[in-house]
């Protein structure tokens, strides 16, 4: 453990680039503003200054990620010799040793992929053990997902055998995107509820920006996926008034935004409809600011999708934005507490257009200045104090 004279220190795991990854970012700037020395183990460069250190997870090998090698990890390797391989080979000496001589007195451990090294001695020492040990699940990883491939079914049990480490008696605490995705991991392993701590960003002192009766500019950012209601989107904008203007802000990828963009080329409303590069994550509220309403528009075609509140309704939020959601629960509660926006009755893109057309641009003006008055409470700073109260009180399952 630390010095007792010295910063209490914490290591954040990630299988994530974490400089880019707006949930553990704000875990690291939590943990460094409430006076934790922290270190970081990830992909991708090193994520603020204010981390002590970052461990970079080295490359895999060759053998384990061509298809042969794959195939044969899968089929002949045990799943703890399997995990060594995958990760544990990957972390740097120097991040292992720390672990090894208990050197922290907090680990993080964002989703599922580090759960392992619990049971691996040679990692978790009885020193390493004596930590605060914190699992976060960003949201549901459903047990079955993997079963609908050839590719999927060979790797599926050793995403199951990683999965089940969620329910670890080693964990001191957890915490989920959200109460009701939470619920779901107390019923399957019969764990102590989890914290809810949801994904909203600092608050951004900014005013909604002015409504153009005749244009009302809707707007769709973040993950490039036909599962965020990409398709419904494109046919409602085919009957909305020309008033109607349509962004997509996409994250990079090819294959979504080729099909995208040949979709717009040949929609009748394509004038009206645009693809542009996203923000960075530190100015996002404020790029945003020029629009005046984000679709989050998900069929409920899976348990994520189903209790969906994804940082992008918290983004729009701090960029003085209106809402328009499906009968998402999640969501579609925040949108009425608040006044903040439209809940859609119903998935289907004609129950969007009907939505959308029958607001005033005086409804516009309406919603987002609600969108404004909720971005005082809808900020970090309540979901920073559950965080760090959920990694400061848990305690080890007996």
């Amino acid at each position: 453990m630390t010095s007792p004279n010295g910063p209490r220190s914490a290591l954040v795991l990630s299988y994530s680039v974490i400089e880019s990854d707006p949930r553990v970012r704000r875990q690291v700037d939590w943990l460094t503003g409430a006076g934790w020395a922290v270190d970081t183990l990830g992909l991708g460069g090193r994520p603020t200054t204010t981390v002590r250190q970052h461990f970079l997870l080295e490359e895999p090998s060759r053998w384990v990620t061509t298809r042969s090698g794959v195939l044969a990890s899968q089929l002949l390797l045990p799943a703890r010799v399997r995990f060594r391989r995958q990760i544990v080979d990957r972390i740097p000496r120097a991040a292992r040793e720390r672990l090894r001589s208990g050197q922290y007195d907090l680990v993080v451990f964002n989703e599922t992929e580090f759960g392992p090294l619990l049971d691996d001695p040679t990692v978790f020492t009885p020193e390493a053990l004596q930590a605060r040990l914190h699992l976060d699940l960003h949201e549901y990883h459903n047990p079955v997902q993997r079963r609908q491939t050839l590719g999927a079914r060979i790797t599926g049990p050793h995403y199951r055998w990683v999965r089940s480490f969620i329910g670890h008696r080693a964990f001191t605490s957890r915490s989920v995107v959200n109460a009701p995705i939470g619920r779901l991991y107390v019923d399957e392993f019969g764990v102590e509820p989890l914290v809810p701590v949801r994904n909203i960003p600092p608050f951004v002192d900014q005013e909604p920006s002015p409504v153009d009766p005749g244009e009302i500019r809707l707007l769709f950012h973040g993950l490039a996926s036909w599962k965020r209601g990409f398709d419904a989107i494109l046919e409602a904008m085919t009957v909305l008034p020309e008033r109607f203007t349509m962004t997509f802000m996409l994250m990079p990828n090819p294959a979504v935004h080729a099909r995208l963009r040949e979709q717009v080329d040949a929609h009748p409303s394509r004038d009206r409809i645009r693809i542009v590069p996203p923000a960075p994550m530190r100015e996002l509220a404020q790029r945003i600011n020029e629009y005046d309403l984000e679709v989050i528009f998900y069929r409920p075609l899976e348990r994520n999708l189903e209790f969906a509140l994804p940082n992008k309704f918290f983004e729009a939020v701090q960029g003085r934005l209106g809402v328009v959601v499906g009968e998402s629960p999640a969501m579609a509660e925040l949108v009425r507490e608040h006044g903040i926006g439209v809940v859609v009755p119903g998935f289907d893109a004609a129950d969007l257009a009907t939505a959308l057309e029958g607001l005033t641009p005086d409804d516009v003006v309406r919603v987002k200045a609600a969108s404004d008055r909720a971005a005082d409470v809808l900020n970090a700073e309540v979901e920073r104090e559950a965080f760090l109260a959920a990694v400061e009180n848990g305690t080890r399952a007996g």
